[in-house]
């Protein structure tokens, strides 16, 4: 599967066919960068961050990260042999990272955590997936295909927690102990016919155990899907985002991003107007808002919010000489004394969390900084690699250099599952069905003469056929003496009664047609609800979904 590029960007697509993967660029090209022949990691070298160098800056923070992971992922299962002799002072491994929601995402996304290790695996490098906490929780459920009241198959909405007001991952917390122990038995109840155990089924006694220790959900879900993937020959670490950027070096970085906000700014926009321009996009909220500015104050891409009011809010600041006013402008403010001692003024911003403060990168701010600092390769799926295009318009802008290699992957899977009430086939050949009929269906109404000899489905009964012969026989005779221009009236009147009554012949028959039609389209649907490549992974059965990622990740 390749990519198109239009005006310098990339549009990439997920496979169609299923069982089968996107990786842009090709494995032996990010195998290159892993292993030092490609030195895309090397993209800043004249930079300078709280006055230290880019390199520098970027050891620390990728220590910091590798000790995050290290200290998060031992907690609950084995560490990969590479983690354990990870130096304190030596030469550090290559890094490859990929991240997304802590939730039950669909197996194209899964892909990435089967792809990111076997990198690692034959490069020699630590594979790190990060749980993207900061990231909203919307909906505590999963789409589960299912058979509908008249035998139709519909996308029922399976909970694993009440609904609630959308907060963070980081701080969405268990509602219903009893939606979360019944989970697997009502998707089972719900799933269409299936002859195998699910993933759900494996997994969810450890995600049981899980949230009875943190009561965070989305820690629970992450943990038992990575304690599967050790089981499944998967080499990983897992950190959450929120810990990432909760370290000196995301400190320093956003003070240094902070000091030069209304250069920042400029160039977000500019690089912003640029993409959508590209793209022809006029929706003012794609792929991302607009940074504002008002009474003196200018949006900054981070989130505030507080343990005490989980709703994020944006982060506005000003400048003021060597200060730095920080707020959300909905209750919360503070002050960063002396910008310009970058050490004194990340502590500062790190005391915030002490107190229930939590500042948090938005999308975009967040790859630059996983990409810059802390990976040497970094795995997007389909979404992410398409707005990280932005990112690095925005990073080769501000600072001047070539923005570093990112990666796209994602595969395409259907369940393996039939629903007896449908007919055989797939989608695709119900869409040529749809067409045929239609094709028919014109017939009838233009021409239905042609379509009732007998010979088609649609003929007309035995007790009107020769009223149609006859009807078909004085048409023929008609068209086979066309009178000249000036002296069709008559011609053109006797025709058209003919077509009339030929059409009102075939009422019956484009009666069946059109059912016809309405019994395929409703066919179609209820095959692209079973054939969606969105269910996720947890629907499946581990050993053919597990042999199949492993086979496409290589």
């Amino acid at each position: 599967m390749s990519s198109m590029v239009t005006h310098g960007y990339q549009h990439f697509r997920a496979p169609q066919q299923p069982g089968s993967a996107t990786i842009i660029p090709a494995v032996p090209e990010l195998l290159d960068v892993l292993t030092g022949k490609e030195a895309h990691a090397h993209v800043a070298p004249s930079l300078e961050f709280c006055g230290k160098t880019w390199e520098t800056a970027r050891r620390q923070a990728r220590q910091e990260a590798i000790e995050l992971a290290v200290g998060f992922t031992s907690a609950y299962r084995e560490l990969p042999e590479v983690a354990k002799r990870v130096p304190g002072e030596g030469v550090l491994p290559a890094i490859v990272m990929s991240g997304h929601q802590p939730e039950l995402f669909h197996a194209g996304v899964w892909f990435k955590n089967f792809l990111i290790s076997q990198l690692a695996a034959q490069s020699g490098a630590i594979a790190i997936n990060f749980l993207v906490d900061n990231d909203l929780c919307r909906n505590a459920a999963i789409r589960v295909p299912s058979v509908g009241a008249n035998g139709s198959v519909v996308a029922q909405s399976i909970p694993f927690d009440t609904q609630r007001d959308s907060v963070p991952w980081e701080l969405r917390q268990l509602n219903s102990r009893e939606l979360w122990d019944s989970f697997p038995k009502r998707v089972l109840e719900s799933l269409l016919p299936h002859h195998y155990t699910t993933l759900l089924s494996e997994i969810w006694p450890d995600a049981i155990a899980a949230v009875r220790r943190s009561n965070r959900i989305g820690l629970a879900i992450a943990e038992a899907r990575h304690k599967l993937e050790e089981q499944l020959g998967l080499n990983t670490l897992e950190v959450p985002s929120s810990s990432l950027v909760n370290t000196r070096a995301f400190a320093r970085f956003s003070i240094q991003v902070l000091s030069e906000l209304p250069r920042f700014h400029a160039v977000y926009n500019d690089q912003l107007t640029n993409y959508r321009t590209a793209h022809h996009i006029r929706n003012r909220a794609h792929p991302v808002p607009m940074l504002e500015e008002s009474d003196g104050w200018l949006e900054a891409p981070w989130w505030i919010y507080r343990t005490a009011a989980p709703h994020r809010q944006k982060m506005w600041v000003r400048l003021l000489n060597d200060q730095l006013l920080l707020s959300d402008r909905a209750g919360w403010q503070a002050v960063i004394e002396g910008r310009l001692d970058c050490d004194n003024a990340a502590s500062q911003w790190m005391d915030f969390h002490v107190d229930g403060v939590c500042l948090r990168p938005r999308a975009l701010l967040t790859t630059m900084y996983m990409r810059m600092f802390l990976s040497d390769l970094f795995v997007h799926g389909i979404g992410g690699g398409k707005y990280d295009q932005l990112t690095d318009a925005i990073m080769a802008d501000f600072f001047g250099v070539q923005p570093p290699l990112m990666a796209v992957a994602t595969a395409t899977m259907h369940l393996p599952i039939t629903n007896p009430l449908l007919d055989k086939g797939s989608s695709a050949t119900t869409e040529f069905e749809i067409r045929r009929e239609r094709d028919i269906l014109w017939q009838l109404k233009f021409h239905a003469d042609q379509v009732s000899d007998g010979s088609n489905e649609l003929a007309p009964t035995n007790e009107l056929a020769g009223q149609v012969e006859e009807l078909s026989q004085r048409k023929q005779q008609l068209l086979a003496n066309i009178p000249p221009r000036g002296e069709k009236w008559e011609w053109h009147r006797e025709m058209t009664a003919i077509n009339k009554r030929l059409s009102e012949l075939a009422t019956p028959q484009l009666n069946a047609s059109r059912a016809k039609i309405d019994r395929l389209n409703a066919l179609e649907r209820q095959q692209r609800i079973l054939e969606s490549r969105e269910y996720s992974f947890c629907l499946f059965p581990r050993e053919s979904l597990a042999a199949t990622l492993h086979q496409l990740s290589n």
